[in-house]
């Protein structure tokens, strides 16, 4: 059992040592991650154009005053990451990939946040906005 530990101790020390990567087969490959920046869309932003540029991810952080429903993306202009392997903060509500150029719309609509049994305001606020994505 000693042995065991003090090999796999090895190996391990041995992997983190910085000794060259291991290169991709053909069952694991990497998706690349997006190149561009972070684009934040805000409350801010209702009824505004924001830009953003072909690999950018879009932020839609709307905050946590209402409890926000998105429509989903159009899947060309922006897009949901193929692979989503990470949490959201508190007030983001989505990330989107800017996929190709051209122009597409955010839609939301905001509802009082409203605990089971109790009674509650009954209002909706919309949001809209514009990304234009360039190049």
């Amino acid at each position: 059992m000693l042995l065991a530990l003090s090999l796999a101790l090895a190996a391990c020390g041995g992997a983190a040592s910085g000794g060259p990567a291991p290169s991709p087969t053909a069952s694991s490959t990497a998706t690349p991650a997006p190149t561009g920046h972070v684009v934040m869309v805000t409350p801010a932003d209702d009824k505004q154009t924001v830009t953003a540029h072909v690999g950018d991810r879009i932020q839609i952080a709307l905050g946590e005053q209402y409890q926000w429903t998105l429509r989903p993306p159009d899947g060309v202009v922006l897009a949901r990451p193929a692979v989503q392997n990470y949490m959201l903060v508190r007030g983001t509500q989505a990330i989107w990939d800017a996929k190709s150029a051209g122009t597409s719309t955010i839609s939301a609509t905001g509802t009082v946040p409203c605990p089971t049994g109790k009674a509650c305001i009954q209002i909706a606020v919309p949001f809209v906005a514009t990304v234009d994505v360039l190049p």
